[in-house]
């Protein structure tokens, strides 16, 4: 199951190698194809999901031999507790066979010395009478059947050593077996371990070298409202263009930084309206002609902004799911805001803002391969809007090409 484990992970992370190597290596964004893009895109949206599958496999077989080792110890620890206690036992009746030893063969000398054979019928046949004699014959049969006991404790003894000699032996062979299998669980761990390590630092990389692509599109993406915001002259009427365009597009955004120009844009343009209004008020108290000049300027700009740049009729299905499109940023549905569509580039400029009646505004950032030429595809929330929506014949209004708007 490990190794099972470990090849997949390997063949997956090499394919997915040599297929994201070969398309990364030119990153220029001037020679770059918005296809190669989307392909890249892709293939990195796959072997995430692939690399974290497998990440997750690990993670559990890391945790069961975590488990494991924490039980092998465990079991390490009752055994050498054990052990412990046979060693103890087995001192002790080597110091109760000694003594009882010494006792024995103390006897044995004073018989030998003494020749006690001789001296036990002497001893009976001093005795005075029978009942004195009958006592005598009881004392040494208590005698001889004490002697016959110890010796047939230091018998036991001894067995119960020999015996619990082996046990301790079979005890330390199944530690040393148990500390063998311990070890090779915890280079089992480092390995996945550091293979984990190497898959995640190679996710980060990848990560950042997307990400870096991606940035660099909604740097892009923001560019024009930011300068609407940031330049002096701008009116009240491009100041709200410009903040309602920001607000639009920060759910399409996946950067954090760029999301922070973005908020930061906003509140300098909110910012700028009102030193405006309270300029355009404090004048309008001293000359009312110069207020009506300014907003027929606006009106005027308001115009303007809403001017279509082209109008297509198209041929309009719809699609869900994804992560990301073609452009980087991530696909959304946004009725009151601006949504994604997928368009032919030859056709629709990247980057471009639309709007299409019954469905609203929409930002051209993606792409498909059945996409192709009078074709456009509306973003949806789900399979069922999809088939709902079917095929149907739309206009497609082009209010502002890239870096217009």
């Amino acid at each position: 199951m490990i190794k099972k484990t470990l090849l997949s992970l390997t063949v997956v992370a090499l394919c997915f190698n040599l297929s994201y190597t070969s398309v990364v290596k030119a990153l220029s964004p001037e020679t770059q194809t918005i296809e190669e893009n989307k392909v890249k895109y892709q293939q990195l949206d796959e072997g995430i999901v692939s690399l974290n599958t497998d990440i997750s496999k690990l993670d559990g077989e890391i945790a069961e031999i975590n488990a494991k080792l924490e039980k092998n110890n465990n079991e390490t620890t009752e055994t050498e507790v054990k052990i412990n206690l046979i060693n103890s036992q087995i001192e002790e009746a080597k110091k109760d066979i000694d003594a009882k030893q010494d006792i024995l063969n103390g006897r044995l000398r004073t018989m030998y010395k003494s020749n006690m054979t001789t001296s036990m019928l002497a001893y009976l046949i001093d005795s005075s009478n029978l009942f004195e004699f009958i006592n005598r014959i009881d004392s040494m049969g208590r005698i001889i059947s004490l002697d016959k006991q110890m010796v047939t404790e230091i018998k036991d003894k001894q067995e119960l050593l020999i015996k619990n000699a082996n046990e301790l032996n079979e005890k330390q062979e199944k530690l040393k077996t148990l500390r063998e299998t311990i070890e090779k669980d915890l280079n089992e761990v480092n390995e996945k371990q550091d293979k984990l390590h190497s898959k995640l630092d190679e996710l980060n990389s990848q990560k950042a070298e997307v990400a870096s692509i991606i940035e660099a599109n909604e740097e892009k993406l923001i560019s024009h409202p930011l300068s609407v915001v940031n330049t002096d002259g701008s009116t009240i009427k491009q100041l709200q263009d410009a903040i309602s365009t920001l607000k639009s597009l920060i759910p399409q955004l996946n950067t954090e930084s760029v999301i922070d120009k973005a908020n930061d844009g906003i509140s300098t343009g909110n910012a700028k309206i009102e030193e405006i209004t309270a300029a355009n008020n404090a004048a309008n108290n001293s000359n009312n002609n110069d207020t009506n000049s300014t907003n027929n300027n606006n009106n005027s700009s308001e115009n303007n902004t809403n001017e279509s740049k082209k109008t297509l009729t198209m041929e309009a299905t719809a699609y869900t799911g994804g992560t990301v499109t073609a452009m980087g940023f991530k696909p959304v549905r946004d009725p009151s805001g601006i949504s994604t569509v997928s368009v032919d580039p030859s056709v629709i400029p990247l980057g471009s803002k639309v709007f299409i009646p019954g469905y609203g505004y929409a930002i051209a950032s993606d792409t498909g391969g059945d996409i192709k030429g009078n074709r456009i595809d509306l973003y949806l929330n789900s399979h069922e809007e999809c088939i709902s929506f079917g095929r149907q014949s739309v206009t497609v209004n082009i209010v502002a090409y890239p870096g217009e708007w």
